[in-house]
Protein backbone atom coordinates (compact mmCIF):
# COMPACT_ATOMS: atom_id res chain seq x y z
CA UNK A 1 0.00 0.00 0.00
CA UNK A 2 1.25 3.51 -0.85
CA UNK A 3 1.82 5.71 2.20
CA UNK A 4 2.53 9.42 1.77
CA UNK A 5 4.99 10.94 4.25
CA UNK A 6 4.92 14.76 4.51
CA UNK A 7 7.81 16.03 6.67
CA UNK A 8 10.15 19.01 6.19
CA UNK A 9 12.81 17.64 8.61
CA UNK A 10 15.04 15.35 6.54
CA UNK A 11 16.07 13.24 9.55
CA UNK A 12 12.51 12.53 10.68
CA UNK A 13 11.43 11.99 7.07
CA UNK A 14 14.18 9.42 6.53
CA UNK A 15 13.26 7.57 9.76
CA UNK A 16 9.56 7.44 8.83
CA UNK A 17 10.40 6.30 5.31
CA UNK A 18 12.51 3.49 6.73
CA UNK A 19 9.71 2.49 9.13
CA UNK A 20 7.18 2.32 6.28
CA UNK A 21 9.48 0.21 4.12
CA UNK A 22 10.23 -2.18 7.01
CA UNK A 23 6.53 -3.03 7.47
CA UNK A 24 6.07 -3.83 3.78
CA UNK A 25 4.54 -0.63 2.37
CA UNK A 26 5.56 1.76 -0.39
CA UNK A 27 6.56 5.22 0.94
CA UNK A 28 6.10 8.41 -1.07
CA UNK A 29 7.76 11.49 0.43
CA UNK A 30 7.12 15.24 0.29
CA UNK A 31 9.06 18.05 1.94
CA UNK A 32 6.19 20.47 2.61
CA UNK A 33 2.39 20.60 2.79
CA UNK A 34 1.85 22.04 -0.67
CA UNK A 35 4.00 19.39 -2.35
CA UNK A 36 2.34 16.67 -0.27
CA UNK A 37 -1.14 17.77 -1.38
CA UNK A 38 -0.05 17.79 -5.03
CA UNK A 39 1.39 14.28 -4.63
CA UNK A 40 -1.83 13.11 -2.97
CA UNK A 41 -3.88 14.46 -5.91
CA UNK A 42 -1.62 12.61 -8.35
CA UNK A 43 -1.05 9.30 -6.52
CA UNK A 44 -4.11 9.06 -4.23
CA UNK A 45 -2.38 7.13 -1.43
CA UNK A 46 -4.89 5.75 1.09
CA UNK A 47 -2.72 6.58 4.15
CA UNK A 48 -1.01 9.93 4.83
CA UNK A 49 1.54 10.53 7.61
CA UNK A 50 2.19 14.24 8.03
CA UNK A 51 3.93 16.75 10.25
CA UNK A 52 1.80 19.58 11.58
CA UNK A 53 4.11 22.57 11.15
CA UNK A 54 5.43 22.72 7.58
CA UNK A 55 6.21 25.40 4.94
CA UNK A 56 3.49 26.80 2.63
CA UNK A 57 0.55 24.91 4.13
CA UNK A 58 0.52 23.01 7.41
CA UNK A 59 -0.68 19.49 8.10
CA UNK A 60 -4.16 20.51 9.24
CA UNK A 61 -4.75 22.65 6.14
CA UNK A 62 -3.58 19.79 3.93
CA UNK A 63 -5.98 17.49 5.79
CA UNK A 64 -8.85 19.93 5.21
CA UNK A 65 -8.13 20.07 1.47
CA UNK A 66 -7.96 16.28 1.23
CA UNK A 67 -11.28 15.90 3.06
CA UNK A 68 -12.95 18.35 0.64
CA UNK A 69 -11.93 16.32 -2.43
CA UNK A 70 -11.60 12.77 -1.11
CA UNK A 71 -14.09 10.43 -2.81
CA UNK A 72 -12.45 7.37 -1.22
CA UNK A 73 -11.42 7.72 2.40
CA UNK A 74 -7.81 8.68 3.18
CA UNK A 75 -6.52 7.75 6.63
CA UNK A 76 -4.47 10.71 7.96
CA UNK A 77 -2.03 10.55 10.87
CA UNK A 78 -0.24 13.59 12.29
CA UNK A 79 3.27 13.06 13.70
CA UNK A 80 4.22 16.22 15.60
CA UNK A 81 6.41 17.58 18.37
CA UNK A 82 3.36 19.51 19.62
CA UNK A 83 2.38 17.16 22.39
CA UNK A 84 0.01 19.07 24.67
CA UNK A 85 -3.50 17.72 25.27
CA UNK A 86 -4.91 20.85 23.66
CA UNK A 87 -2.81 20.33 20.50
CA UNK A 88 -3.83 16.66 20.21
CA UNK A 89 -7.54 17.50 20.58
CA UNK A 90 -7.24 20.35 18.06
CA UNK A 91 -5.58 18.01 15.58
CA UNK A 92 -8.24 15.33 15.95
CA UNK A 93 -11.03 17.91 15.69
CA UNK A 94 -9.34 19.21 12.53
CA UNK A 95 -10.12 15.98 10.70
CA UNK A 96 -7.08 13.75 11.27
CA UNK A 97 -7.63 10.14 12.29
CA UNK A 98 -4.65 9.60 14.56
CA UNK A 99 -1.96 11.61 16.36
CA UNK A 100 1.57 10.58 17.32
CA UNK A 101 4.12 12.71 19.14
CA UNK A 102 7.84 12.88 18.36
CA UNK A 103 10.16 11.11 18.87
CA UNK A 104 8.30 8.27 17.15
CA UNK A 105 8.40 4.80 18.65
CA UNK A 106 8.71 2.17 15.89
CA UNK A 107 6.36 -0.38 17.47
CA UNK A 108 3.69 2.22 18.18
CA UNK A 109 4.02 3.61 14.66
CA UNK A 110 3.66 0.11 13.17
CA UNK A 111 0.53 -0.56 15.26
CA UNK A 112 -1.07 2.75 14.26
CA UNK A 113 -0.37 2.12 10.56
CA UNK A 114 -1.97 -1.33 10.88
CA UNK A 115 -5.08 0.34 12.34
CA UNK A 116 -5.20 2.68 9.34
CA UNK A 117 -4.70 -0.23 6.95
CA UNK A 118 -7.62 -2.13 8.51
CA UNK A 119 -9.90 0.89 8.22
CA UNK A 120 -8.95 1.49 4.57
CA UNK A 121 -9.50 -2.19 3.71
CA UNK A 122 -12.84 -2.18 5.53
CA UNK A 123 -13.99 0.87 3.57
CA UNK A 124 -12.87 -0.75 0.31
CA UNK A 125 -14.86 -3.88 1.12
CA UNK A 126 -17.93 -1.81 2.08
CA UNK A 127 -17.72 0.07 -1.23
CA UNK A 128 -17.44 -3.24 -3.11
CA UNK A 129 -20.51 -4.62 -1.34
CA UNK A 130 -22.44 -1.39 -1.86
CA UNK A 131 -21.59 -1.43 -5.58
CA UNK A 132 -22.87 -5.01 -5.78
CA UNK A 133 -26.12 -4.07 -4.02
CA UNK A 134 -26.54 -1.02 -6.26
CA UNK A 135 -25.90 -3.10 -9.37
CA UNK A 136 -28.45 -5.70 -8.24
CA UNK A 137 -30.92 -2.90 -7.44
CA UNK A 138 -30.80 -1.36 -10.90
CA UNK A 139 -30.77 -4.76 -12.63
CA UNK A 140 -33.93 -5.71 -10.71
CA UNK A 141 -35.61 -2.39 -11.59
CA UNK A 142 -34.65 -2.90 -15.24
CA UNK A 143 -36.08 -6.44 -15.18
CA UNK A 144 -39.46 -5.21 -13.88
CA UNK A 145 -39.41 -2.31 -16.37
CA UNK A 146 -38.86 -4.75 -19.23
CA UNK A 147 -41.75 -6.88 -17.97
CA UNK A 148 -44.06 -3.85 -18.06
CA UNK A 149 -42.98 -3.04 -21.62
CA UNK A 150 -43.48 -6.64 -22.74
CA UNK A 151 -46.95 -6.63 -21.17
CA UNK A 152 -47.88 -3.35 -22.87
CA UNK A 153 -45.47 -1.20 -24.86
CA UNK A 154 -47.42 2.01 -24.38
CA UNK A 155 -47.66 1.41 -20.63
CA UNK A 156 -43.89 0.90 -20.53
CA UNK A 157 -43.35 4.14 -22.45
CA UNK A 158 -45.67 5.95 -20.02
CA UNK A 159 -43.63 4.67 -17.05
CA UNK A 160 -40.35 5.82 -18.61
CA UNK A 161 -41.72 9.27 -19.36
CA UNK A 162 -43.12 9.58 -15.83
CA UNK A 163 -39.69 8.67 -14.42
CA UNK A 164 -38.01 11.34 -16.53
CA UNK A 165 -40.56 14.01 -15.65
CA UNK A 166 -40.64 12.98 -11.98
CA UNK A 167 -36.91 13.59 -11.70
CA UNK A 168 -37.27 17.00 -13.32
CA UNK A 169 -39.95 17.92 -10.77
CA UNK A 170 -37.87 16.56 -7.88
CA UNK A 171 -34.82 18.60 -8.87
CA UNK A 172 -36.90 21.77 -8.66
CA UNK A 173 -38.70 20.87 -5.43
CA UNK A 174 -37.10 22.37 -2.30
CA UNK A 175 -38.05 19.42 -0.07
CA UNK A 176 -36.56 16.65 -2.22
CA UNK A 177 -32.92 15.76 -1.54
CA UNK A 178 -30.49 14.30 -4.04
CA UNK A 179 -30.49 11.07 -2.02
CA UNK A 180 -34.17 10.62 -2.95
CA UNK A 181 -33.62 10.71 -6.71
CA UNK A 182 -32.82 7.01 -7.27
CA UNK A 183 -35.80 5.89 -5.14
CA UNK A 184 -38.13 8.25 -7.00
CA UNK A 185 -36.82 7.12 -10.38
CA UNK A 186 -37.30 3.44 -9.52
CA UNK A 187 -40.79 4.03 -8.10
CA UNK A 188 -41.76 6.04 -11.20
CA UNK A 189 -40.51 3.35 -13.56
CA UNK A 190 -42.43 0.69 -11.60
CA UNK A 191 -45.51 2.61 -10.48
CA UNK A 192 -47.79 0.59 -12.79
CA UNK A 193 -46.17 -2.82 -12.24
CA UNK A 194 -49.42 -3.91 -10.56
CA UNK A 195 -51.17 -3.59 -13.94
CA UNK A 196 -49.37 -6.72 -15.15
CA UNK A 197 -51.93 -9.49 -15.27
CA UNK A 198 -54.92 -7.22 -15.87
CA UNK A 199 -56.80 -7.76 -19.15
CA UNK A 200 -55.15 -5.65 -21.86
CA UNK A 201 -58.53 -4.16 -22.77
CA UNK A 202 -58.81 -2.84 -19.21
CA UNK A 203 -55.36 -1.24 -19.29
CA UNK A 204 -56.29 0.89 -22.29
CA UNK A 205 -59.90 1.62 -21.30
CA UNK A 206 -60.96 5.05 -20.03
CA UNK A 207 -62.06 5.04 -16.39
CA UNK A 208 -65.51 6.44 -17.23
CA UNK A 209 -66.08 3.44 -19.52
CA UNK A 210 -65.23 0.81 -16.88
CA UNK A 211 -67.85 -1.37 -15.25
CA UNK A 212 -68.04 -1.62 -11.47
CA UNK A 213 -65.99 -4.83 -11.43
CA UNK A 214 -63.43 -3.39 -13.84
CA UNK A 215 -62.99 -0.31 -11.65
CA UNK A 216 -62.45 -2.57 -8.67
CA UNK A 217 -59.73 -4.48 -10.53
CA UNK A 218 -58.11 -1.27 -11.74
CA UNK A 219 -58.11 0.38 -8.31
CA UNK A 220 -56.32 -2.63 -6.87
CA UNK A 221 -53.22 -2.17 -9.04
CA UNK A 222 -51.30 0.16 -6.65
CA UNK A 223 -51.72 -2.31 -3.78
CA UNK A 224 -50.85 -5.20 -6.09
CA UNK A 225 -47.71 -3.32 -7.12
CA UNK A 226 -46.73 -2.93 -3.48
CA UNK A 227 -47.25 -6.66 -2.90
CA UNK A 228 -45.00 -7.53 -5.84
CA UNK A 229 -42.17 -5.17 -4.90
CA UNK A 230 -42.05 -5.43 -1.11
CA UNK A 231 -41.00 -9.08 -1.35
CA UNK A 232 -37.58 -7.73 -2.43
CA UNK A 233 -36.08 -6.12 0.66
CA UNK A 234 -34.22 -3.27 -1.08
CA UNK A 235 -37.37 -2.33 -3.04
CA UNK A 236 -39.57 -1.88 0.04
CA UNK A 237 -39.16 1.95 0.07
CA UNK A 238 -40.14 1.90 -3.61
CA UNK A 239 -43.16 -0.34 -2.94
CA UNK A 240 -44.60 2.19 -0.47
CA UNK A 241 -44.42 4.99 -3.05
CA UNK A 242 -46.03 2.75 -5.67
CA UNK A 243 -48.89 1.95 -3.29
CA UNK A 244 -49.77 5.61 -2.78
CA UNK A 245 -49.24 7.05 -6.29
CA UNK A 246 -53.02 7.25 -6.92
CA UNK A 247 -53.84 9.08 -3.69
CA UNK A 248 -55.27 12.55 -4.32
CA UNK A 249 -54.45 15.78 -2.51
CA UNK A 250 -58.13 16.22 -1.51
CA UNK A 251 -58.31 12.73 0.03
CA UNK A 252 -60.49 11.16 -2.67
CA UNK A 253 -57.87 8.89 -4.17
CA UNK A 254 -57.11 5.24 -3.53
CA UNK A 255 -56.26 2.78 -2.01
CA UNK A 256 -56.47 4.47 1.44
CA UNK A 257 -57.90 7.93 0.79
CA UNK A 258 -54.85 9.75 2.20
CA UNK A 259 -55.00 13.53 2.10
CA UNK A 260 -52.49 16.38 1.65
CA UNK A 261 -49.16 15.95 3.38
CA UNK A 262 -50.18 12.50 4.63
CA UNK A 263 -49.39 11.28 1.10
CA UNK A 264 -45.63 10.68 0.70
CA UNK A 265 -44.11 13.60 -1.23
CA UNK A 266 -42.50 11.34 -3.83
CA UNK A 267 -45.85 9.63 -4.45
CA UNK A 268 -47.41 13.07 -5.00
CA UNK A 269 -44.69 13.80 -7.55
CA UNK A 270 -45.34 10.50 -9.38
CA UNK A 271 -49.07 11.24 -9.45
CA UNK A 272 -48.46 14.71 -10.90
CA UNK A 273 -46.05 13.37 -13.53
CA UNK A 274 -48.67 10.75 -14.51
CA UNK A 275 -51.36 13.41 -14.82
CA UNK A 276 -49.16 15.60 -17.03
CA UNK A 277 -48.11 12.69 -19.25
CA UNK A 278 -51.75 11.65 -19.67
CA UNK A 279 -52.73 15.16 -20.71
CA UNK A 280 -49.91 15.34 -23.23
CA UNK A 281 -49.84 11.81 -24.65
CA UNK A 282 -53.17 10.10 -23.94
CA UNK A 283 -55.54 13.05 -24.37
CA UNK A 284 -53.35 15.00 -26.85
CA UNK A 285 -53.93 18.30 -25.05
CA UNK A 286 -51.91 21.09 -26.75
CA UNK A 287 -49.13 22.49 -24.58
CA UNK A 288 -50.72 25.93 -24.47
CA UNK A 289 -53.96 24.44 -23.07
CA UNK A 290 -52.28 22.32 -20.39
CA UNK A 291 -52.04 25.13 -17.75
CA UNK A 292 -55.85 25.46 -17.64
CA UNK A 293 -56.21 21.70 -17.16
CA UNK A 294 -53.55 21.62 -14.43
CA UNK A 295 -55.19 24.50 -12.58
CA UNK A 296 -58.43 22.50 -12.46
CA UNK A 297 -56.53 19.72 -10.66
CA UNK A 298 -54.79 22.03 -8.16
CA UNK A 299 -55.81 21.14 -4.58
CA UNK A 300 -58.09 18.49 -6.05
CA UNK A 301 -55.96 15.66 -7.38
CA UNK A 302 -52.59 17.41 -7.31
CA UNK A 303 -50.38 19.12 -4.74
CA UNK A 304 -50.50 22.89 -5.55
CA UNK A 305 -46.73 23.31 -5.07
CA UNK A 306 -46.07 20.55 -7.60
CA UNK A 307 -48.59 22.09 -10.02
CA UNK A 308 -46.53 25.31 -9.94
CA UNK A 309 -43.40 23.32 -10.86
CA UNK A 310 -45.28 21.55 -13.69
CA UNK A 311 -46.40 24.92 -15.06
CA UNK A 312 -42.75 26.00 -15.21
CA UNK A 313 -41.78 22.77 -16.98
CA UNK A 314 -44.67 23.21 -19.41
CA UNK A 315 -43.33 26.67 -20.31
CA UNK A 316 -39.99 25.02 -21.06
CA UNK A 317 -41.77 22.54 -23.33
CA UNK A 318 -43.55 25.35 -25.17
CA UNK A 319 -40.24 27.13 -25.71
CA UNK A 320 -38.63 23.92 -26.99
CA UNK A 321 -41.52 23.33 -29.40
CA UNK A 322 -41.22 26.87 -30.73
CA UNK A 323 -37.48 26.52 -31.40
CA UNK A 324 -37.34 23.03 -32.93
CA UNK A 325 -38.05 22.37 -36.58
CA UNK A 326 -40.32 19.32 -36.25
CA UNK A 327 -43.51 18.14 -34.57
CA UNK A 328 -45.17 14.84 -33.66
CA UNK A 329 -48.34 13.93 -35.56
CA UNK A 330 -50.74 11.00 -35.24
CA UNK A 331 -50.51 8.65 -38.22
CA UNK A 332 -54.21 9.15 -39.03
CA UNK A 333 -53.63 12.93 -39.28
CA UNK A 334 -50.84 12.75 -41.86
CA UNK A 335 -51.48 14.61 -45.13
CA UNK A 336 -50.04 14.84 -48.62
CA UNK A 337 -46.92 16.98 -48.82
CA UNK A 338 -45.77 16.46 -45.24
CA UNK A 339 -42.10 15.45 -44.96
CA UNK A 340 -40.85 12.89 -42.45
CA UNK A 341 -38.15 14.23 -40.12
CA UNK A 342 -37.30 10.76 -38.71
CA UNK A 343 -37.44 7.20 -39.97
CA UNK A 344 -40.62 5.22 -39.34
CA UNK A 345 -39.77 1.71 -38.26
CA UNK A 346 -41.67 -1.39 -37.29
CA UNK A 347 -41.74 -2.26 -33.60
CA UNK A 348 -39.12 -4.90 -34.33
CA UNK A 349 -36.84 -2.33 -35.95
CA UNK A 350 -37.37 -2.90 -39.68
CA UNK A 351 -37.47 0.30 -41.76
CA UNK A 352 -40.92 1.19 -43.14
CA UNK A 353 -40.23 4.66 -44.51
CA UNK A 354 -37.00 6.72 -44.28
CA UNK A 355 -36.58 10.28 -43.05
CA UNK A 356 -36.96 13.10 -45.62
CA UNK A 357 -39.69 11.20 -47.47
CA UNK A 358 -42.37 13.56 -48.84
CA UNK A 359 -45.69 11.87 -48.22
CA UNK A 360 -48.06 11.09 -51.08
CA UNK A 361 -51.58 9.66 -50.88
CA UNK A 362 -50.07 6.22 -51.36
CA UNK A 363 -47.47 6.81 -48.59
CA UNK A 364 -50.10 8.02 -46.11
CA UNK A 365 -52.32 5.02 -46.88
CA UNK A 366 -49.36 2.64 -46.52
CA UNK A 367 -48.57 3.97 -43.04
CA UNK A 368 -52.22 3.73 -41.98
CA UNK A 369 -52.28 0.09 -43.10
CA UNK A 370 -49.17 -0.66 -41.04
CA UNK A 371 -50.84 1.03 -38.06
CA UNK A 372 -53.98 -1.08 -38.50
CA UNK A 373 -51.78 -4.18 -38.38
CA UNK A 374 -50.20 -2.85 -35.12
CA UNK A 375 -46.75 -2.98 -36.75
CA UNK A 376 -45.86 0.66 -36.01
CA UNK A 377 -46.66 3.17 -33.28
CA UNK A 378 -49.26 5.88 -33.87
CA UNK A 379 -46.76 8.75 -34.04
CA UNK A 380 -44.78 10.25 -36.91
CA UNK A 381 -42.18 13.03 -36.72
CA UNK A 382 -42.57 15.58 -39.50
CA UNK A 383 -40.87 18.85 -40.39
CA UNK A 384 -42.80 22.00 -39.53
CA UNK A 385 -42.12 23.63 -42.86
Amino acid sequence: MKILIAEDDITVRTILESFVQSIGHDPITATDGREAYEVWELEHPRIVVTDWIMPYIDGLEMCRRIREKDDRYTYIMIVSSQDSQQDIVRGLEGGVDDYLTKPVNYHEFKARIEIGERIVKLETELIRRFDTIKRNYFQTVKMFTNLIEIFDEELGGHCRRVAELGLRIAKRHPDVSEQDYSTLEAASLLHDVGMIGLPNSLVTKRKVEMTHDEKKLYRAHPTQGEVILKEIEFLRPVSRLVKYHHEQFNGRGFPEGLKGDDIPLLSRIINAACAYDDLLRKWRVPLEDIPVRLQRQRNYELDPEIVDILLEINLDHIHNEETKGWIEVDIDKLENGMVLAKDIRMKRGALVMPADTELSEYGVEKLKNFLDLACISNRAIIYKF
